[in-house]
């Protein structure tokens, strides 16, 4: 078996390294053939990056449902388990051959690139933000940048959701160990978001109501709010400020995508609330160094500047799934153009515009009709009376998801 090179360019997300980078995966690739019947899941690979080469296979989801994907479909170039799209599961359709790339190996070669890489250029930044950046370079070599961990319930319901075998019982299990949590989701099952025809009132119940995706999502959403904190008073007020701006970018994400049908609004959640998360550490490395920074527009523009940078280093250390990479890393890139259908980080796109209008903060803002990120996810509807319709008609769900949030 062989491995053919010129594929590199071409696997997502290997292809994002440098050319040197991506033949440096090679030292770890394994290459493995299946005969039909044959079986890989989600759990067990969930170290590697698998891609299929050869053959057909059968790829179920969480709820069981099956897509048959073919070495020659464009889906083949992307890991054949994504957490974005909950596959649990592949049993080979045909004789195939799959191939593992290291995702340890990966992360930590693509960290090389982003912190010597020219994020930061000189003329954008002055000395006290280079100095902050290449503080935070070191302390990232070194072992001693400190990114925050993904919240342990989030983490357990996350893995456990790569077993194909879990079920709504298995994750009310889980929760009973945070009361708080599930007390959450029994409310959001609850709400007017979901419209159920009856009230639930015990855990698994809601679980059942909300689905496993929807319940991973909501988790996960809501336990990521213990991150936002700080024991510095300037610090903590610049935490709460990004939390409540974090959970309405979340809201409108979530109304965005409902309205216009693109993607799944549960992940909107998730995606909004994380989509600075790279603040966090940064606010931290200030507070436990004890830098100090009495400039607020000081504060912001570091923040500006390398947030991206250590955000994309938290969403690869929790291992989730790429699209969010692009959001922290693509954050306030209104001129974005990127290929196929409207993805995750357009949505938040469009939130974060509709966000700074709503506002009234327009310096740098570029009309949101023009904005590709909107074109894609309304097509033909580039009225500002459309427009208007829009953002009026998610009013009220954004309202209620940022209920939900805050509790």
């Amino acid at each position: 078996m062989q491995f053919d090179n010129s594929l590199l360019k071409h696997l997502i997300p290997v292809r994002q390294l440098q050319y040197e980078h991506r033949l440096l995966m090679l030292d770890k690739l394994q290459l493995i053939e299946l005969q039909p019947g044959d079986a890989m899941t989600a759990n067990e690979e969930s170290r590697w990056y698998v891609y299929l080469l050869k053959g057909s296979i059968n790829l179920l989801d969480i709820d069981k449902q099956s897509e048959l994907l073919h070495a020659s479909d464009d889906r083949s170039y992307h890991p054949l388990f994504s957490e974005s799209e909950y596959k649990t599961e592949l049993i080979a359709h045909t004789q195939c051959l799959v191939a593992r790339f290291d995702k340890g190996q990966f992360n930590s070669l693509l960290d090389q690139e982003l912190i010597c890489g020219d994020d930061l250029k000189a003329e954008e930044v002055n000395e006290v933000e280079a100095g902050l950046f290449n503080e935070i370079t070191e302390a990232f070599n070194s072992g001693q940048l400190k990114l925050p961990a993904l919240p342990d319930i989030a983490s357990k319901i996350k893995n456990a959701l790569l077993n194909p075998a879990t079920t709504a019982e298995d994750v009310a299990r889980i929760m009973l160990a945070d009361p708080v949590m599930a007390t959450k989701l029994i409310h959001a099952a609850n709400s007017p978001l979901v419209r159920g025809a009856t009230v639930v009132s015990s855990l698994h119940s809601a679980v059942v109501r909300l689905g496993l995706k929807t319940s991973k999502e909501l988790v996960m959403s809501f336990a990521i709010k213990e991150l936002f904190t700080s024991h510095s008073k300037m610090l903590n007020r610049r935490m709460r400020e990004l939390y409540d701006k974090s959970t309405e970018i979340a809201a409108l994400g979530f109304a965005i995508s409902k309205q216009s049908g693109v993607l799944s609004p549960d992940h909107m959640l998730l995606a909004g609330l994380l989509h600075q998360i790279g603040v966090i550490p940064v606010l931290n490395y200030i507070e436990d160094t004890g830098l100090v920074i009495t400039d607020d527009n000081e504060l912001e523009q570091i923040i500006k500047h390398i947030s991206g940078v250590v955000g994309g280093m938290v969403i690869r250390r929790w291992g989730l799934p790429d699209d969010l990479l692009a959001v922290v890393e693509e954050n306030e890139n209104w001129a974005r153009q990127s290929t196929g259908e409207a993805d995750t980080c357009d949505i938040i796109l469009v939130a974060q515009i509709y966000h700074r209008l709503k506002c009234h903060q327009l310096d740098g803002l570029p009309k949101i009709e023009q904005v590709p990120a909107f074109k894609k996810i309304f097509k033909g509807n580039h009225s500002g009376d459309f427009i208007a319709k829009v953002f009026e008609q998610a009013n009220e769900e954004v309202a209620a998801v940022m209920q939900i949030l805050k509790m």
